[in-house]
């Protein structure tokens, strides 16, 4: 590269990541994720029931929520940052991974022992503040080093990896009976799972300094367009020029942020689907065990998203398409929510979540793709990328200032449901910007 910021490495075929990297990568992916939504979904509805009560747990849930996705806001670009530093000076972002998932653990090991409030937000902070930083490392390493030729391929499996970790986070919980032994089981599972990209990533060949050839492609020229350098580790003028980057260096483009935005609102209706989806089949459904029916619909669910991510990527790899598989998994997401609102047996539920899980299987099968392809430098790559996935925690923020209102009123979830239907009908709209992603 020169030594320039702001160039576009071509990685040549040579430079496709095999295989079992890519088995690494998704598995570091499950593991975070695990580590996430197994808490979210039951651990932790059923620890702010025990202390919350009937009459408090829902309002103690979106607040430890809500806490903990609003340190995830600050915490991933700055993992992100310190990422891109480490890359410029050591050759590699591991240390991230190190410290992150050492913090991560600590947070879980308060969440086994927490018995009120104050103590539940504050593993919960931990965990959010840890796990974020191997999260930003794994979404930056795909920048480094997958070649836009396999960037639908591996970044639907990024996405399939999001959803197999919901569903052994939420195995986990349930096999525990939602007791807070399922922390202790993920505290020894998430730095298991992680170390595989460790040992892939020393294992793994450096690219040829040579293959990285200086393009001035705009971005998003081209579906996928990719923004990654193919090196990890590179000296001399590179590294310095790296060393230097700094906030100032930032430059979102237009694509960047129109994709930004189709991200948030996507995340804003499965965060609007989940967190409450407990008390959902609980309060209105009277399912007589919520913390199996919600396992039975997130398998559901996330079986038939990884299904259709793992097809749908292929596809847009070879039809050099981008937008039109997140245009039609928002609409279809959109649909699932009106089928949700409408449901108060178990069979209607499982009916509108397996559209949810086709909507959504579309939409992570090209998400990472498209994210990655907006990208207008290499230097901040990782910080650009903890930066877009704000988008992913900020929804925890805010779908419990949208749900709680709409919750506790003559409205109830079909409101709820209602609302996140709307919001996948705008992210659609904003497929529609994305002109240079085809």
């Amino acid at each position: 590269m020169d030594g320039q910021l702001g160039t576009r490495a071509v990685t040549r075929p040579a430079d496709r990541v095999g295989p079992l990297w890519i088995l690494a990568l998704t598995l570091g992916v499950v593991a975070v994720f695990a580590s996430w939504f197994g808490p979210l979904q039951i651990l932790l509805p059923v620890q702010t029931d025990r202390i919350g009560g009937p009459g408090g747990r829902e309002a103690l849930l979106g607040l430890v929520v809500g806490v903990g996705a609003a340190v995830a806001l600050v915490a991933n670009p700055i993992w992100g940052l310190i990422s891109d530093r480490c890359r410029a000076r050591l050759g590699t972002r591991m240390p991230v991974v190190y410290v992150g998932t050492a913090i991560g653990v600590a947070g879980q090991v308060v969440l086994l022992t927490a018995d009120s409030g104050p103590a539940t937000v504050a593993g919960w902070v931990l965990v959010q503040l840890g796990f974020n930083g191997p999260f930003a490392v794994l979404a930056a390493l795909m920048a480094d080093r997958v070649p836009e030729q396999q960037r639908g391929v591996v970044g639907s499996l990024f996405g399939v990896g999001q959803i197999v970790g919901v569903i052994s986070g939420v195995v986990v919980a349930e096999s525990v009976g939602g007791s807070a032994i399922g922390y202790l089981v993920l505290a020894v599972l998430t730095p298991a799972l992680l170390s595989a990209i460790v040992v892939a990533g020393r294992a793994a060949p450096v690219a040829s300094p040579a293959h990285a050839v200086t393009g001035g492609g705009g971005v998003g020229d081209d579906a996928g367009a990719g923004a990654g350098t193919g090196v990890d580790g590179q000296a001399g003028t590179d590294a310095v020029a790296r060393s230097r980057v700094a906030l100032a260096d930032f430059r979102p483009t237009r694509q960047y942020a129109w994709a930004w935005l189709l991200r948030f609102l996507m995340n804003l209706t499965n965060a609007i689907l989940l967190v409450y989806l407990f008390f959902f089949l609980d309060s209105v459904v009277g399912a007589p065990d919520p913390g199996s029916s919600v396992l039975v619909v997130t398998v559901i669910t996330l079986v038939l998203s990884a299904v259709c991510a793992a097809m749908a990527g292929s596809f847009s790899d070879r039809l050099h398409r981008r937008r039109e598989f997140a245009a039609a998994g928002a609409l279809i997401t959109a649909g699932g929510l009106l089928g949700l609102a409408a449901s108060t047996t178990m069979p209607a539920v499982l009916a509108a979540a397996a559209v949810l899980g086709v909507g959504w299987g579309l939409f992570i099968a090209v998400d990472m793709a498209i994210i990655t392809g907006s990208l207008a430098t290499s230097g901040t790559a990782g910080t650009l990328l903890g930066v877009a996935n704000i988008a992913t925690s900020l929804p925890q923020v805010v779908a419990p200032a949208i749900a709680v209102p709409l919750v506790t009123s003559a409205a109830g979830y079909p409101a709820l449901y209602w609302a996140g239907a709307g919001i996948a009908v705008a992210a659609a709209l904003c497929t529609l910007p994305l002109r240079g992603v085809r």
